[in-house]
């Protein structure tokens, strides 16, 4: 019943939603028909089904509509913003792909009054949304109950997180608060969770979550079937906050739990993906824009300045602690020193030309022909160099974990003011902490925040670029 209520309540979404991208289009059509426009045959014959297609890509990606996972009002308006701002990125550019700068501005009028009427749908329907969700149990004649057997700080956790997303069921909470009982054998146990299963089936209970440690859960069958018996799903979920308190992420191998200690979004392929491709599309945007013309005019003025080749190439350590030749524009008089040394403030290696792309970071530049050989990624960790690594490996705890990716050419310790010399350790555990925040919860859109903020640091002026 609970499935059949968020079945009901998500295909109505969708099908309101699709209604209104129609209707957007056709807005688009009514208003775009009354200007000078030169229309394109394909534009014209195929506008409804690309307005559609801007708007399922997002969808698609943003995983809007998830039928899999529990209904997450917050996650919802969240990914209903993010998918609105993509469709209408995705809609400007196929316009001025198919009808150029002329034409795309006589198209301004329309492209107002379709993604206002957008606007203020998504608007209005995300309240409407809330308004049913906050009221749908009292509409429901048999809820579908669900509650949590067990007190200790997992099911005080877990009956949280059920109570964020419980708007098709009714959610009794934890029905014991027997934290001191010390169960002198799983005999005893086993005693206790069968009368509290038959007691639960009496009071309408279609779901219990049953959280104990682990050395309670032996005969799963019996408890199971005794669950059966009343027409009921039974859950067990192992209490691990005995044994750390630290965060676990859980998978499933096969048939199998798994324990890790940390969530790394960058362990499923997809986001791998599309990592890669911002990176690789990125980069070649750079170096064909900005690097075509300005390499040369670097290249001269590092050469009169000083003898050397023009670009200084350093072992640093990259992913999964695997060495690699990283390059930049030499800033620097050649030196001996330049692989133990960090570059500090007025540092007399430092050539005049060299401070110059030092301050405003166009020594990083030829980086990016690292992110297409696949060294390194547009935004992640900075790469350190090797005795770095090993000294501060010591030092620090967790300081590897930054390795688990790509490093990159910028990064979120970066924008948050951790560039540039580590004087002291403490220095270094804030970049790395960053580092690590940056690994356990990377998104694309993260990363396009954070090339943003690095462009606006960048031209107001680093204190700490030098």
């Amino acid at each position: 019943m609970k499935n059949r209520h968020k079945y009901s309540f998500i295909f109505s979404c969708i099908l309101a939603d699709l209604l209104a991208i129609i209707g957007a289009s056709f807005i688009f059509l009514r208003y775009a028909s009354l200007s000078d426009v030169a229309w394109n045959y394909f534009f014209l014959n195929n506008l409804t089904s690309a307005k559609l297609l801007c708007w399922l890509l997002p969808v698609l990606y943003f995983r809007l509509y998830s039928l899999d996972a529990d209904f997450n009002l917050s996650a919802f308006y969240r990914n209903t913003w993010r998918t609105f701002l993509a469709q209408g990125i995705l809609w400007q550019s196929y316009i001025y792909l198919l009808h150029g700068t002329k034409n795309y501005n006589l198209e301004i009028a329309s492209n107002i009054y379709s993604s206002s009427f957008l606007l203020v749908y998504c608007l209005f329907s995300r309240i409407a949304i809330t308004y049913v969700l906050t009221h749908l149990k009292r509409w429901i004649p048999k809820p579908f109950n669900v509650a949590i057997w067990g007190f200790n700080k997992t099911s005080i956790e877990l009956a949280t997180q059920i109570e964020t997303s419980a708007y098709f069921s009714n959610f009794l909470g934890i029905i014991n608060s027997e934290s001191e009982i010390k169960y002198k054998s799983k005999k005893e146990f086993g005693l206790v969770l069968g009368n509290a299963i038959e007691n639960a089936s009496k009071v309408g209970i279609q779901e219990m979550y049953v959280v104990v440690q682990p050395k309670y859960i032996t005969d799963l069958n019996r408890f199971f079937e005794l669950a059966d018996k009343y027409c009921m799903r039974l859950k067990f979920v192992p209490d691990f906050s005995m044994l750390s308190k630290g965060k676990f992420s859980t998978s499933i191998y096969h048939n199998f739990q798994v324990l890790k200690p940390r969530h790394e979004p960058l362990q499923k392929s997809f986001n791998r993906l599309i990592k890669r491709a911002f990176d690789i599309i990125f980069s070649f945007l750079v170096i064909i824009l900005v690097l075509s013309w300005l390499f040369p005019i670097l290249a001269f003025l590092i050469k009169k300045q000083s003898k050397g080749p023009v670009l200084f190439k350093q072992l640093r350590t990259g992913k999964k602690n695997q060495a690699f030749w990283c390059y930049k524009f030499r800033s620097m008089r050649v030196n001996t020193i330049s692989d133990s040394k960090q570059a500090k403030k007025e540092d007399n290696r430092v050539t005049p030309i060299g401070k110059f792309i030092r301050k405003t970071s166009l020594d990083e530049l030829p980086q990016f022909f690292n992110v297409l050989l696949g060294d390194m990624s547009v935004v992640g960790p900075r790469p350190h160099m090797l005795k770095h690594t090993e000294d501060y490996n010591d030092l620090i705890h967790n300081f590897m974990v930054r390795h688990f990716v790509k490093p990159g050419i910028t990064g979120l310790a970066q924008i948050s003011g951790y560039r540039g010399e580590t004087k002291e350790v403490v220095d270094m555990k804030r970049r790395v902490n960053a580092d690590i925040d940056y690994v356990l919860n990377w998104s694309l859109i993260k990363d396009i925040k954070i090339c943003f903020l690095t462009v606006i640091i960048t031209l107001k002026g680093d204190e700490n670029a030098f």
